[in-house]
C-alpha cells in the first residue's frame, strides 16, 4: 500500500484558462464543468481532460453526484487501436490525474501506444469533487502539520498520547465537515469507485475494464474483478496487498519483508563499492551499523542546519522516514539516502544545507504562487476511504500494544512510523453509508488477472500476491527478483515484456516465471545488462522503466 509523498511545486491556477479548446497547466481540472456523459476537453499539449457526473449513492440514482476527473493520453497507433487502460497510482488519496503527469508518458511507452491511458480521480481526491476536505485550504493543514509530534511513536515516553490526540481531533473535523448523510466520506467506498470504473468504461465504449493498478490500486483491482468479473478484460496488480487483510484493518501483515529491503540497501553499497557509495565499509553488516550509529545519534544530538530556507533541525524522525522511503525506491532514492546520512554524520554544513531539505520536507510559505494544483494536495481522503473500508476497531491499549510490538520486532527503525496509520482508524468515527466485505475472489473471470510482485516489498508482501492469486481462477503470477514497492521501483525488460504482452494480447507469463532486474541500486546495471547490447526498441523501453521507476506510489507518514 501506499503510505508516503513527496510535496510539488505549486503553480497559480485561480483561473480557468481556455484558448482554441485547450485548457492550460494554469487551469484547475476540477473547474471543469461536470457531465453525465463523458465530454472531452483537449488539454495539457494533447491530452483530453473532462469531469463525469455519477451518483453518490448508486441505490439513489436521482440523489446527490460525484464528479470524477479524468486526464486521458489518447492512443497514437489509430490503426492498431485497442481501447483504454485505466490506472490508479494507490494510496487511498493518490490522484489518478497528477500520475498521468508525471508517469503516464512513460506507462504508454511500456504497454504501447495503441493504447489511451487514463488516469482518473477517485471520489474526494483531486480534482474529484466533493473533495474529503476537512481543512480550510490545504495552507492550514500543513500548518496543522507543523504542530506534529517530533519524536518516533513509542508506546512508553508519552508520543502516543500525542499521536492519538492528533488523530482525534482530526477526526472531530471530519466527521463534522464530511461525514453527514450525504457527506463524501459515506460514500467513498472502493466498492463505490469499482463501479464508478465501469461506468468509465462503458461511457468509453468498451465492455470490459483494461486496467493497471499500484499499491492500494490493486486492492482496488480485486474489488472490481469480485464484484464484476464478468467485466473483466485486462486487469495487472502490481505491488499486491491481499484486500481480505485490508478490509479487516490488519496492518502487521505488511511489514513481513520490509526489513529485507532494508538490508538489502546496505548489501547493495557495499557491493557497489566506495566509488559508487558514500557510506560504503568492508562488509555489508559494517554499512548497517554505521547506518544505525547515525541514525541513534541524531537522536540525542539532533541536527541544526541554519543555511537552508526556511532553517531545519534534522531529527531522528526525519532519518527513519528517508530511510522507510528509501524502502520503497531503493534505486532510486538509495544514493540521497547514503549522501545525506553521510552529510549528517561528518556535519557537513555545505552538504547539509543542500540534502537537508530533502529529508526534513519542510512546510514553505510561497503566497505568490496561488493554491496548488488539486492533484499536489493530499487530503484526509485516505481516512475517509481506508478506515472506512476496514472493520470497525476503536482504540484498544493491549491490542495495540500487541501489535507494536509484532511490527518492530519485524522492523525496529522504520515500524513506528507505520503504526500511525493504526491509531488513524482506531480514532476514525464516520461509517459508509454500505460496504463490500468480500468475497475478494473469483472462480472464474471473463480473463484471466495477471499478478505482479517483487520478491521483496516494503509494504505489500510476495505472500499477498499469491494469496490473492490463488483466489482468483486461471490467474497468472509474475515474481520479479527486486526489493522495492511494487515491480516499478527496479527496471525490468522482462517484467515489461511480459505486461505488454499480456495487454496486446491477454498472454499470461509461464507459471512459475520470475524475472529478473537490469539495474540494481548503487550498482548500476546489472548481471548481463552491463554488458549485452540492447536494441533500439529495448533501450527505448528500459528507458521508459528508469523514468517509472522514480514514481513508486508511497506512503505520507504522520
Amino acid at each position: 500500500m501506499e503510505k508516503l509523498h513527496g510535496h510539488s511545486v505549486g503553480v497559480n491556477n485561480s483561473e480557468a484558462l481556455h484558448v482554441g479548446g485547450l485548457v492550460h497547466r494554469t487551469t484547475n481540472l476540477a473547474h471543469l464543468e461536470p457531465v453525465t456523459t463523458i465530454k472531452w476537453t483537449s488539454c495539457y499539449s494533447g491530452q483530453k481532460c473532462a469531469r463525469l457526473l455519477l451518483p453518490l449513492d448508486y441505490e439513489v440514482p436521482d440523489g446527490p453526484t460525484t464528479a470524477i476527473a479524468l486526464r486521458m493520453i489518447p492512443a497514437t497507433d489509430k490503426e492498431n487501436y485497442r481501447g483504454t487502460i485505466l490506472i490508479n497510482p494507490g494510496g487511498p488519496g493518490g490522484s489518478g490525474t497528477g500520475f498521468i503527469e508525471r508517469a503516464g508518458a512513460n506507462i504508454s511507452r511500456i504497454v504501447g501506444d495503441s493504447f489511451d491511458i487514463l488516469g482518473f480521480d477517485p471520489r474526494g481526491i483531486g480534482a474529484s469533487t466533493p473533495s474529503a476536505d476537512c481543512f480550510d485550504s490545504d495552507s492550514q493543514r500543513q500548518l496543522w502539520g507543523l504542530q506534529g509530534d517530533h519524536r518516533v511513536l513509542n508506546l512508553t515516553d508519552g508520543s502516543l498520547e500525542v499521536y492519538r490526540a492528533r488523530e482525534k481531533l482530526v477526526a472531530a473535523r471530519c466527521e463534522e465537515r464530511i461525514g453527514g448523510e450525504w457527506g463524501i466520506a459515506r460514500h467513498a467506498g472502493t466498492d463505490n469507485v469499482a463501479r464508478d470504473m465501469l461506468e468509465i468504461v462503458q461511457q468509453l465504449g468498451q465492455e470490459k475494464l483494461q486496467y493497471w493498478g499500484f499499491s492500494y490500486g490493486t486492492v482496488l483491482g480485486q474489488y472490481f474483478a469480485s464484484i464484476f468479473p464478468d467485466k473483466v478484460g485486462r486487469l495487472v496488480i502490481d505491488g499486491v496487498f491481499d484486500a481480505y487483510s485490508y478490509a479487516a484493518n490488519i496492518w502487521d501483515t505488511s511489514m513481513l519483508d520490509t526489513q529485507a529491503v532494508i538490508d538489502a540497501i546496505f548489501e547493495f553499497c557495499h557491493a557497489a563499492g566506495p566509488e559508487k557509495c558514500t557510506f560504503w565499509e568492508p562488509t555489508a553488516a559494517q554499512v548497517k551499523e554505521r547506518f544505525l550509529n547515525v541514525l541513534h545519534s541524531v537522536e540525542a544530538d539532533p541536527v541544526p542546519i541554519p543555511l537552508t530556507e526556511p532553517p531545519i533541525v534534522l531529527t531522528r524522525k526525519h532519518l527513519a522516514v528517508q530511510l522507510f522511503l528509501a524502502a520503497y525506491k531503493p534505486l532510486a532514492l538509495g544514493n540521497l539516502l547514503a549522501d545525506t546520512f553521510h552529510a549528517v554524520e561528518t556535519r557537513n554544513n555545505t552538504a547539509l544545507a543542500a540534502l537537508g531539505p530533502r529529508a526534513a520536507n519542510p512546510t514553505t510559505c510561497n503566497c505568490a504562487a496561488g493554491p496548488p494544483q488539486p492533484s499536489d494536495v493530499r487530503n484526509e481522503a485516505f481516512a475517509a476511504i481506508e478506515c472506512a473500508d476496514g472493520d470497525e476497531t476503536p482504540f484498544d491499549p493491549a491490542a495495540f500494544a500487541a501489535f507494536f510490538e509484532t511490527v518492530v520486532r519485524r522492523a525496529p527503525e522504520v515500524a513506528p512510523l507505520w503504526a500511525g496509520s493504526y491509531l488513524q482508524c482506531a480514532e476514525w468515527r464516520v461509517r459508509p453509508r454500505r460496504r463490500y466485505t468480500g468475497p475478494f475472489a473469483a472462480d472464474h473471470t471473463a480473463h484471466p488477472l495477471l499478478v505482479l510482485s517483487p520478491r521483496f516489498d516494503p509494504v505489500c508482501p510476495l505472500a499477498d500476491a499469491r494469496a490473492v492469486h490463488a483466489r482468483f481462477g486461471g490467474a497468472g503470477l509474475l515474481v520479479q527478483e527486486s526489493y522495492g514497492h511494487c515491480s516499478v521501483a527496479a527496471p525490468s525488460l522482462c517484467t515489461a515484456k511480459h505486461v505488454r504482452a499480456y495487454f496486446v494480447n491477454g498472454t499470461l507469463p509461464e507459471p512459475g516465471t520470475v524475472c529478473e532486474v537490469d539495474e540494481l541500486p548503487f550498482v548500476g546495471k546489472a548481471g548481463s545488462s552491463g554488458v549485452r547490447a540492447l536494441s533500439e526498441e529495448d533501450e527505448e523501453l528500459l528507458d521508459a522503466l528508469k523514468g517509472l521507476s522514480a514514481e513508486v506510489p508511497m506512503f505520507r507518514f504522520r
